[in-house]
């Protein structure tokens, strides 16, 4: 999902990207009006209210940017992006056919999976608002079949952060040598638990300090909302303890609580450079964001030599997929272990380590 704002949404975020829409709108031959920007607002801001408690941050961050370009587009030709109809103050209402119109205009320069999101975001509004809209159920299946052929449906995938990716970071990682050890030790238990639990970036931001919890087996990590629990009934993940290993999360998750201390408060909290915990105006600390997640894999994979690009958040999940398919678990227990729910989704994290398991193309061309 896009790192974008629900329309009218906190921070004023909201307002400020409904002032993009003048010169959006201009940009296609149809400026807008002060009244229908207003009207676009009013609309935004109720439809963020109307998905707040249902859907997660990230989804509601691509739906609102999917709303917000649907509604400049229909008032682009006069029309309700709403479909409140004849004497709404934005003109005739938007049907079924004008939606596919708009993906079609889309699929000019978006993605399968862009034009597969605006379409769900739409839906999902109109129906919220009262105003559902019917599209073909064999039209729109036909026209994504035709958009494949056309556009193939490869998705982009980043590559998975791996066990000798992790060893060589934790050798960059060194908290004894590091100018800032504390933000290391940090780093270091993020990064190791990100990897053993499989865990989402918005996981590992939001875990708190109660959320830990020591056994003689290891370490469980309590997960109290997800991207596949959005009712937040809550799930334990355990992390068995390796001492031996360099890359034993719980010794990593244990060094850093000794250097966090016991504070109440998130469990991966901010840093600054002079090793001082960050807290905020009410006297808490302040946890790292999801995004800083994915800027420290990033961060540390440049000094391995790879491709940052080719890495994200991301990784540590494919990582602890691909790492168990290596090592032959069963995918259904690593699907409970990380938490999915479609096998197929899970079995897209495999990145490529079974095509080599019984693979006899070197028998093929081997002189042997």
């Amino acid at each position: 999902m896009n790192d974008q704002t629900i329309p009218g949404g906190g921070g004023g975020e909201g307002a400020a990207a409904i002032d993009e829409l003048r010169p959006a709108a201009m940009q296609q031959d149809a400026a807008l009006t002060d009244t229908q920007i207003a009207e676009i607002r009013r609309l935004a801001e109720r439809a963020d209210a109307l998905v707040e408690a249902s859907l997660s941050a990230n989804t509601r961050r691509a739906y609102a940017t999917a709303w917000r370009q649907w509604s400049v587009w229909c008032l682009g030709f006069g029309l309700d992006p709403t479909g409140t109809g004849p004497g709404g103050s934005a003109g005739p209402a938007a049907d079924a056919s004008w939606l596919a119109m708009h993906l079609t205009a889309l699929s000019e320069t978006r993605s399968l999976a862009t034009i597969e999101l605006r379409r769900a975001a739409v839906l999902a509004i109109r129906r919220r608002l009262g105003r559902p809209l019917h599209l073909d159920d064999t039209q729109f299946p036909a026209f994504l079949a035709g958009l494949r052929r056309t556009k193939g449906a490869r998705p982009a995938k980043k590559a998975a952060l791996l066990k000798e990716n992790l060893r060589a970071v934790m050798l960059l990682l060194d908290a004894e040598t590091a100018p800032d050890p504390k933000r290391c030790l940090r780093d270091r238990a993020l990064l190791l638990a990100g990897f053993a639990g499989g865990f989402r970036r918005s996981e590992l931001a939001g875990f708190d300090l109660r959320d830990v919890a020591f056994s003689p087996e290891g370490l469980v990590l309590f997960v109290a909302g997800s991207k596949t629990d959005q009712e937040r009934q809550g799930a334990e993940v355990g992390i068995q303890a390796v001492p031996p290993s360099p890359l034993c999360a719980v010794t990593a998750v244990s060094a850093w609580l000794k250097a966090r201390g016991d504070t109440p408060g998130p469990l991966f909290c901010r840093v600054d450079r002079g090793g001082h915990l960050i807290y905020g105006s009410d006297g808490r600390l302040q946890p790292v964001e999801a995004k800083t997640v994915a800027r420290l894999v990033k961060r540390v994979i440049v000094g391995t030599g790879l491709d940052a690009d080719a890495f994200s958040a991301h990784s540590l999940r494919a990582g602890m997929m691909t790492a168990a398919d290596r090592k032959n678990v069963p995918l259904e227990q690593a699907m409970q272990h990380g938490r999915w729910k479609d096998a197929r989704t899970a079995r897209g994290y495999r990145r490529h380590s079974s095509l080599w398991q019984g693979n006899f193309t070197g028998k093929l061309l081997g002189d042997k």
